[in-house]
């Protein structure tokens, strides 16, 4: 397939980039080697692994932190080491071809000072910085100081022009690529509004045309768009390319880039992927963060559905008029609330299938759960580490003045993430997916489940159009 190069961070390259995913599932080994091929490798800059003298991988972090604020600290320099340790791999393993990107959360906590620090100390061999999941609106700034280029992830014009008007339009020059990410099929979390419908998918194309629209405006015709989310097979996509209404364009491969021998990923969460089937990824609100994410369905997701189920309204004073009379004991703190009475039979049925703590949420709703459940929600909360700047599970926050309510319906990401990682347990840990993986089964590369590229025939593959 002849593909047309395009220019990011100053540099040609073919337009096709690893999106970069964490916890550390995109590393310096993964990226380095997709930018030794020619395009653009990313790395994830949350929580990446840090490495010891002996080159083995630390994992996992053992924080010695009394409180949150400490174990933030502790995590924010784990973070910087990490990155570190990953650039450097990175840029060894490109041997001087492609790109290194690194990947980095927004909302991850102390993100800012992570990045800061990362590239004072990086020197050379990070040439952008990708940054979504919030509105990167300092992304810009930290950047151009450190002569780095940077590309923003959005889901729509109407983000792009709010950063543009705030914040980028004064750091043109170092604006490397915008990368357009679809919130309807994307692994990981996904930039969808509160006026987006996430039943109702839209085609990628009239969004495309809008962000260009808006960058030709404000002289960013040169600049490429990445287009990520759904992105399998490039023939797919040949409307796309040398398009003059869209200009020039790149393509973002996260989930396939998972199934390599390279990734970090175990031989049985591999497996998962490759078998996953029409209706397996599921695209919910269960993340911590408070927005979308798109994740296969395992023990755990289904768990986070069944306890929506199990869900009561209650008030905090008996209430005999709207019947809220039926006493309740919360197991956290042993206060009695009430429930209506329409409810006893619901409740009196959680309790017999031994469902029999209650917990409280900020909604006035009681969510009923197996004691084993209830001591992994009280622990994990407990040990929080503020690996987000706000996190709706624990209610832990670093913006002053922001009171977050803890929420058992949610759970601890930074635990559920590092889990799917570093072990071998892909029921009870956290997989993020995009909503094309269900392809791997059905593509005849991967030989019915049973092939597993190395990132260089996947590359070579990829430039067949296949």
């Amino acid at each position: 397939m002849n593909l047309k190069s395009i220019i990011i961070a100053g540099k040609e390259i073919l337009p096709l980039v690893e999106g970069g995913k964490g916890v550390n599932v995109s590393t310096g080994l993964t990226s380095g080697r997709w930018a030794n091929c020619g395009g653009a490798g990313t790395f994830s800059g949350v929580n990446p692994d840090f490495i010891d003298e002996n080159g083995n991988s630390i994992a996992p972090i053992s924080f010695k932190g009394k409180n949150r604020i400490e174990r933030q600290k502790e995590l924010i320099e784990y973070g910087v080491k990490g990155c570190l340790d990953q650039a450097r791999i990175a840029h060894e393993e490109s041997k001087g071809n492609g790109l290194v990107f690194m990947n980095v959360l927004w909302e991850q906590g102390g993100s800012q000072e992570l990045l800061k620090s990362v590239l004072e100390k990086a020197k050379g061999t990070i040439k952008a910085i990708s940054c979504g999941a919030g509105m990167p609106f300092k992304l810009a700034d930290i950047c151009s100081e450190n002569n780095v280029f940077y590309n923003p992830i959005v889901s729509s014009v109407r983000a792009f022009q709010l950063l543009w008007k705030r914040s980028y339009s004064r750091f043109k020059d170092w604006l490397g690529a915008v990368i357009y990410e679809d919130p309807w099929v994307a692994g990981g979390h996904n930039g969808l509004s509160n006026s987006d419908n996430p039943n109702a998918p839209e085609k990628p194309i009239q969004r495309l045309l809008e962000i260009r629209k808006f960058m030709n405006e404000v002289g960013l015709k040169s600049v490429p768009i990445i287009i990520a989310g759904g992105i399998w097979w490039l023939s797919e996509w040949l409307d796309y390319m040398d398009n003059e209404d869209i200009g020039p364009v790149g393509f973002q491969f996260g989930t396939r880039p998972m199934v390599t021998v390279e990734s970090p990923l175990a031989d049985t969460v591999k497996k998962k992927l490759l078998n996953v089937k029409k209706g397996d990824v599921k695209l919910q609100r269960f993340s911590p963060t408070g927005l979308y994410s798109s994740a296969v369905r395992n023990d755990f997701l289904k768990e986070l559905e069944d306890q929506l189920e199990r869900q009561i309204r209650f008030e905090e004073v008996m209430n005999f008029e709207k019947g809220f009379d039926v006493a309740v004991e919360l197991s956290a703190t042993g206060k009695t609330v009430y429930v209506n009475n329409a409810d006893k039979e619901k409740l009196k049925s959680f309790i017999e299938k031994g469902y029999n703590k209650v917990m409280k949420t900020p909604d006035n709703t009681l969510i009923f759960v197996s004691e084993p459940r209830y001591k992994e929600i009280i622990n994990d909360m407990k040990n929080c580490v503020g690996c987000l700047s706000a996190c709706m599970f624990s209610g832990w926050s670093q913006k002053e003045g922001l009171n977050i309510k803890p929420d058992p319906r949610y759970f601890c990401i930074q635990k559920g993430l590092q889990g799917i990682a570093h072990t071998s347990d892909v029921e009870h840990n956290w997989l993020f997916a995009g909503q094309i993986v269900q392809r791997f089964f059905l593509d005849p590369f991967y030989k019915g489940g049973t092939f597993i590229p190395t990132i260089r025939q996947l590359f070579d593959r990829i430039l067949t159009g296949y």
